[in-house]
């Protein structure tokens, strides 16, 4: 957090809109020139790399690389922040996408913010700044604002800018869960593994199902019908083996069979 808030904070010309930091991955929605996106990300990478514990394994960094995509219209703006915002609350159980404490999703539409007590980073020990920033030169950041020794998300985050990409909180809480062929298509761009929860994509396959077979539940499909869904579940919504044979009571062996 403090690696990608410092480097936001020096490289003005960018601003971001929302970040996810995941345990292999970052989703970073940035608004600036090209070049100046890039920067941002070499500098973030760069103090990573510098402050990252050493433990007792190599890290091959020339694999963390960025993929830098254009964002060309505002509902793709839109879609492209809720999927960030959602990355950890579909890949961990344990989180909502306003509750996850690594990314900006938290501070969306949230009227707490402004009742938390922060304090500026340069009002803290100088040992204590510089062992978050992982740095000697901690004077360009003084104006960072501290709550409990992490980055407060809107002193970094241009929160309000992506807030004011949606028409409103409702518009936005709406497309948390409401746009699975959307999060279909940005996965897709993005190569990512699993997009939906299960429970997102249960309703996806009973909608698909009413539609090509007129019945409600996956239960009433025939043999040939369940594999017909669950080529159209694994390919235009990357649904797994075990999501597969969970919401189609499908054998395990058949599934592998279809995709090994």
């Amino acid at each position: 957090m403090w690696c990608l808030a410092s480097a936001l904070h020096l490289c003005k010309s960018v601003r971001a809109l929302t970040f996810e930091l995941m345990g292999n991955h970052v989703h970073l929605i940035l608004a600036g020139q090209r070049d100046d996106c890039i920067k941002t990300f070499e500098l973030f990478a760069a103090r990573l790399r510098v402050s990252f514990p050493k433990r007792q394994r190599a890290i091959d960094w020339s694999l963390f690389k960025m993929d830098i995509l254009p964002i060309e219209s505002l509902l793709a703006l839109r879609n492209e922040i809720i999927y960030a915002n959602r990355n950890a609350f579909v890949a961990n159980p344990a989180y909502t996408p306003d509750s996850y404490p690594w990314g900006g999703g938290c501070a969306y539409f949230c009227p707490w913010l402004r009742h938390l007590s922060t304090t500026p980073l340069g009002e803290l020990p100088i040992l204590t700044q510089r062992a978050l920033l992982h740095t000697k030169k901690i004077a360009p950041f003084a104006d960072l604002r501290v709550i409990r020794s992490m980055p407060f998300i809107p002193s970094f985050c241009d929160i309000k800018l992506g807030e004011s990409i949606f028409r409103d909180a409702r518009s936005y809480f709406n497309s948390l869960t409401r746009n699975a062929e959307a999060f279909s298509q940005i996965a897709s761009r993005l190569k990512d593994a699993i997009f939906l929860t299960d429970e997102e994509l249960y309703s996806v396959i009973c909608s698909h199902i009413s539609k090509e077979y007129s019945v409600k539940s996956p239960s009433q499909l025939s043999a040939q019908q369940k594999i017909d869904t669950a080529r159209h579940m694994h390919f235009d919504y990357n649904a797994t083996n075990q999501q597969l044979r969970r919401m189609l009571r499908m054998d395990l062996s058949i599934l592998e069979e279809l995709f090994p």
